[in-house]
């Protein structure tokens, strides 16, 4: 539940909508100016002690820290890497760096005790990879996963898994699209700073 209105500004070419929740909770989306397409969601919750989580990016990536304070080590630039970059109609996930073909993947949904949505789970013939992906927005809905809505393809080294979206979240993001294009947006200018010299 929304603690405090969206706030809502242009960056360039992206529309920015910061979400803040009663939890203590915080969420950004960047969606396309033109397009409207979602190209970042990313969300933080608040710890026992007061403090904010990192950022988990749920939809799109941002560049990587090079902060080397933070992490000492770095994964290799061949790892696979999954992104999650969705359609109108469907939950898009692509794992780069994967050089096996079609016929190696087994892409299944399973739904372990205890959990009403379940996971897709991808694993290789080879036992070279094994991942346990979720969707937020579908356990934030509480809508089961269902494996007739499931498909993927293999295409330059890059698995690509498609799950449709269901009817009650296609209802909620049209409602949403047309709460965004009723939001006031403020432009804010990369270039200009609010520090002024004296």
């Amino acid at each position: 539940m929304l603690a405090e209105p969206k706030t809502s500004v242009i960056r360039g070419d992206r529309k920015q909508l910061t979400s803040k929740y009663t939890d203590g909770s915080e969420m950004i989306e960047e969606y396309d100016v033109v397009t409207d397409a979602l190209l970042l969601r990313k969300r933080r919750s608040k710890n026992a002690l007061g403090g904010y989580s990192d950022w988990v990016i749920e939809v799109g990536t941002e560049a990587p820290s090079r902060n080397l304070d933070r992490a000492l080590i770095v994964e290799a630039s061949g790892s696979p890497i999954v992104v999650r970059q969705d359609t109108k109609d469907n939950y898009v996930i692509r794992i780069r760096n994967l050089p096996y073909p079609r016929e190696v993947f087994a892409v299944t949904v399973e739904r372990p005790e205890g959990d009403a949505v379940g996971k897709i789970v991808v694993r290789t013939s080879n036992r070279k990879y094994f991942k346990r992906l979720d969707i937020p927005d579908l356990e934030r809905a509480n809508v089961p996963l269902d494996s007739a809505s499931l498909s993927y393809s293999v295409q330059l080294q890059t698995l690509i898994i498609q799950y449709k979206k269901p009817l009650p979240v296609l209802t909620a993001e049209a409602a949403a699209r047309k709460e965004r294009a009723a939001m006031p947006s403020k432009r804010i200018d990369d270039n200009t700073s609010d520090c002024k010299q004296q």
